[in-house]
């Protein structure tokens, strides 16, 4: 039996090591310095990842705030490498960089509402119909400026109104429109329907 046993040792190689009396804290650290460890080792994870809500690499304070478009997108000219692509696709969507200057003039001659902002942005990243969030072509000389009005201050009183009755307080609804814009899919140029803030609905309760 001794004999057999010595042969079984030999053809199934080396017997692991015996683990250490302190492996099992060392691992319970290590666990401690990502997830809290509770009694039993029960593992559990404490949060939502950071970047969760943005694997797709478009990050920047106006996503992180529930709006629909980047003002700046953080790490955009590594992102988009614009001074790689083929001049021709420039052109074939020129028509497309230019800002919304007719549409300014027209609102310039609106009634100006207290509780909603009115200006030309150029976004850098944008939410798509199908809740993708695309990069949109900025270059230092060719822009898409896009006219939005955005509500101050969405579901809340208008502070022009504060001292009225509660029932004649007027609250803002926050509209969006789509807009076809020049985004860049795997470093090609494509048109594309993104989603902009469009007009701000305010009324009283």
């Amino acid at each position: 039996m001794l004999t057999f046993f010595v042969i079984f040792q030999k053809t199934t190689g080396r017997p692991s090591p015996m683990p250490s009396a302190d492996a099992p804290k060392d691992i319970i650290n290590k666990l401690k310095s990502i997830f809290n460890v509770g009694e039993g080792i029960m593992v559990y994870n404490t949060g939502v990842a950071s970047e969760e809500l943005e694997d797709d690499e478009i990050v920047c304070a106006e996503r992180r705030a529930g709006k629909s478009y980047c003002k700046e997108v953080e790490n955009y000219i590594e992102a988009t490498r614009l001074d790689k692509i083929d001049p021709e696709q420039f052109a074939k969507f020129q028509e497309y960089f230019k800002n919304d200057l007719e549409q300014t003039q027209m609102v310039a001659t609106r009634m100006d509402v207290g509780d909603s902002k009115t200006k030309v942005i150029y976004p850098e990243g944008a939410e798509s119909e199908d809740s993708k969030w695309l990069l949109v072509v900025q270059h230092e000389q060719l822009k898409q400026g896009v006219l939005v009005e955005e509500c101050e201050n969405v579901d809340s009183a208008s502070e022009e109104n504060s001292t009225l009755p509660l029932e004649d307080i007027s609250k803002c609804k926050q509209n969006f429109t789509y807009r076809k814009l020049v985004v860049l899919v795997n470093g090609e140029m494509k048109e594309e329907m993104v989603k902009l803030p469009s007009n701000c609905e305010c009324s009283s309760s």
